[in-house]
């Protein structure tokens, strides 16, 4: 009941710096900033659904190892993804996921996509607007397709943008399997005596 009710707190405090960027700053947030590792991340606001507390979850066998399991929100059953381990999976340049920690959040994908999942972030940053960064560049060529540009702040610090949307149309985030019928293949050991029907 406190996490909910900390957490409840948390999404207001959000919603009302949003409020305040875009009312008194005259900015409008485009980001939620997160921090995977020693990476920065952006994920479009739009595009992202609700903040969560990491709850317990249920391991599934077979399964990719950044698939941790299925979880339980607000009576529906999630998949629960490691982004920094599913992007370390497909690039070279993504800090190795920590150790679970009372920082980490589970944020949802936006629900208009229809996909029942979370991913785990090790902490979040806050909201981001266009005007926080200095510079920014395009993705290197042979990145994935969710993969947008790089921001750069005042202190000349990396944040890369993912887009959710491009994520979830990823055909390796859509295979969750760990291929089973081949260990299932390997561990199969038929009994000698067995006899099959005439």
């Amino acid at each position: 009941m406190v996490k909910r009710e900390a957490l409840q707190e948390l999404q207001k405090r959000i919603a009302n710096r949003l409020q305040q960027v875009e009312v008194h700053a005259g900015l409008t947030a485009s980001w939620l900033g997160v921090r995977l590792g020693q990476q920065k991340v952006l994920l479009p606001l739009q595009q992202s659904g609700e903040i969560h507390a990491v709850n317990a979850y249920q391991r599934l066998p077979y399964t990719k190892p950044w698939f941790i399991g299925v979880t339980a929100l607000r009576s529906h059953i999630y998949g629960v993804i490691e982004l920094s381990a599913f992007l370390m999976q497909t690039s070279e340049n993504t800090a190795t996921p920590e150790s679970p920690g009372t920082k980490q959040r589970l944020i949802a994908v936006n629900d208009a996509f229809g996909v029942n999942a979370v991913l785990r972030v090790d902490e979040l940053e806050g909201l981001r607007a266009q005007e926080f960064f200095v510079r920014s560049e395009p993705a290197p060529a042979n990145a994935p397709d969710y993969y947008g540009s790089i921001f750069y702040d005042a202190h000349n610090v990396s944040w890369h943008e993912i887009n959710l949307q491009a994520l979830l149309c990823t055909p390796q985030f859509l295979e969750i399997a760990d291929k089973p019928e081949q260990q299932n293949a390997l561990n199969y050991d038929p009994a000698p005596d067995t006899t099959y029907p005439s």
